[in-house]
């Protein structure tokens, strides 16, 4: 049992142990997932930071507009995207600009701009237009307007092939991140090109019905020519965020998925493995009411999903169910309780309406992180034995110069929803909310010991991932990415050459020893 004020000493604060930051590896970051494709990568970066109180801050970067891709680097350069610059208070766009930066100062380059053919609610919760993270081979780059284009510049800037799209349905709800894989980069839309733009909408969607010409597949490109090399023999849910891997035999497959909110209408539900050469499926489980918005996670032996109030593993193999186990029956938690942290055992959790925060879960080791969905919960399965941690964690902390840390421990500070020149960049009022539950995070990022959590209110919970306990003693820091009630972010943290990037509603930031 630990005492609240050993945690307000301790959560926030530079630790010692941080001091020594080094240098594992120093990859580029090519793509949403990283270098390894699973939002793992070794290496070491600051256990904590503080923009509030510029700890551990290299440099930041004013930004245009509302965003939410992950900050690509590749060859030295800081790659991202970003919705148009604002003039006055804006609730919609479609128009996205793709923007290049000097890693080591953080000076913007070059930027181009990529049109749509949606217009979206910006910075909404679940995903806009600015979604899709850029994708770069350290020659090339590309930029994925979610709103139906892909354009491919090289890493000057010139532009070499575009292709567009309609998008099919009204969903805000695109979780997709470009694929990069054997010269190709791998996308997710319905193949045809003749759709018209009312198909973007509900109204103008439905009379088209759910026939397979109107599903979303993934779709290789040649980097190089742009020019189509294969579409996957299975349908993909908009809500899925597929994730590439290799099987034991070195074949590189991608896992994806189909269901979600709002019927999609790609069937049956469930999930997929594809060979990442030519998009044939390997194998089907199919899985009545699949929630597809999370990552679909998995490594050389096992599928792991998050099912209604369980979590299943399946043979990679073959797609055959392994196990389930109860979220909500028999679980491990650690919480408040009179200002200390208390950890009880074959706990019961109130009945959950959903099981995770969507795409908040990264599996690293003999675990499969998440953040709760109805709590604020921090999650975690042991995927052989199928024993479940919690840990609770506040909400947000409230952080300035000269002021110990507030913590907040249920009700979070309404987001300002600003850009950088103060204009307003949203429509749903629920965008201001506190990132989790009903909302499309960010992913975590595991580099080396520890696992990074943001959120949309710009707080990064760090965890050591192998701790022997879920407790207080693995959250590393609460750090965060602005001020309270001024940051917002629907971003994943990137990292490479010891730094991690991030970008919020306002701002470009590199995190790193001065």
């Amino acid at each position: 049992m630990h005492m609240l004020p050993d945690i307000v000493l301790r959560i926030g604060i530079y630790l010692a142990s941080a001091a020594i930051t080094c240098v594992a590896l120093a990859e580029d970051w090519p793509q949403a997932a990283g270098p390894n494709h699973n939002f793992v990568v070794e290496g070491n970066a600051p256990a904590s930071f503080s923009v509030a109180r510029n700890e551990n801050i290299r440099w930041r970067t004013a930004l245009p507009s509302t965003g939410q891709g992950t900050v690509i680097i590749s060859a030295g350069r800081a790659f991202v995207t970003s919705h148009e610059v604002l003039d006055r208070d804006t609730e919609t766009g479609s128009t996205i600009l793709g923007m290049c930066f000097d890693t080591p100062t953080g000076k913007e380059l070059w930027r181009r701009e990529v049109p749509g053919r949606r217009i979206t609610d910006l910075s909404s919760l679940f995903s806009d237009n600015t979604a899709a993270s850029p994708v770069s081979d350290g020659q090339r780059v590309c930029f994925t307007n979610v709103g139906g284009t892909v354009a491919c510049f090289n890493i000057a800037g010139t532009p070499l092939w575009t292709r567009t799209w309609t998008m099919f349905g009204r969903h805000h709800s695109r979780q997709h991140e470009p694929i990069l894989h054997g010269g190709n980069v791998i996308l997710m839309h319905v193949p045809r090109n003749d759709l018209p733009r009312s198909a973007t909408t509900k109204a103008g969607a439905q009379p088209l019905g759910r026939g397979r010409d109107v599903w979303s597949y993934l779709q290789a490109y040649d980097l190089r020519t742009g020019k189509r090399r294969w579409t996957a023999d299975c349908g993909t849910s908009v809500h899925t965020t597929s994730l590439l891997g290799r099987l034991p035999d070195d074949d590189w497959c991608i896992l994806t998925g189909r269901g979600g909110g709002h019927q999609p209408p790609e069937e049956p539900y469930g999930v997929s493995l594809v060979t990442a050469s030519d998009g044939r499926r390997a194998w089907d489980a199919d899985i009545k009411g699949y929630p597809a918005a999370q990552n679909a996670s998995w490594n050389e032996q096992l599928a792991c999903l998050f099912v209604g109030r369980e979590h299943r593993t399946l043979d990679i193999k073959t797609g055959r169910q392994r196990q389930a186990c109860s979220l909500v029956d028999d679980v491990t938690v650690c919480r408040i309780e009179d200002e200390s942290y208390v950890t009880r055992e074959h706990q019961r959790l109130p009945k959950l309406r959903k099981a995770i925060t969507n795409q908040s879960n990264c599996l690293v080791g003999d675990y499969h992180y998440f953040l709760a969905h109805d709590d604020f919960l921090i999650g975690r399965v042991q995927i052989w034995t199928g024993a479940v941690e919690y840990l609770q964690v506040p909400v947000q902390v409230i952080r300035a110069e000269g002021r110990p840390d507030e913590l907040i421990w249920r009700q979070a500070r309404r987001n300002d929803m600003r850009n950088a020149a103060g204009f307003l960049a949203t429509q749903d009022r629920r965008n201001a909310g506190s990132g989790w539950g009903h909302v499309s995070a960010a992913s975590p990022t595991v580099i080396g010991e520890r696992i990074y959590f943001p959120t949309m209110i710009g707080m990064v919970y760090v965890v050591d991932w192998n701790a022997a306990r879920l407790d207080e003693s693995a959250l590393v820091s609460i750090s965060d990415l602005g001020p309270a009630g001024e940051t917002w972010s629907l971003s994943s943290l990137s990292f490479a050459d010891g730094n991690i990037y991030a970008r919020t509603l306002k701002e470009l930031i590199c995190i790193g020893l001065k």
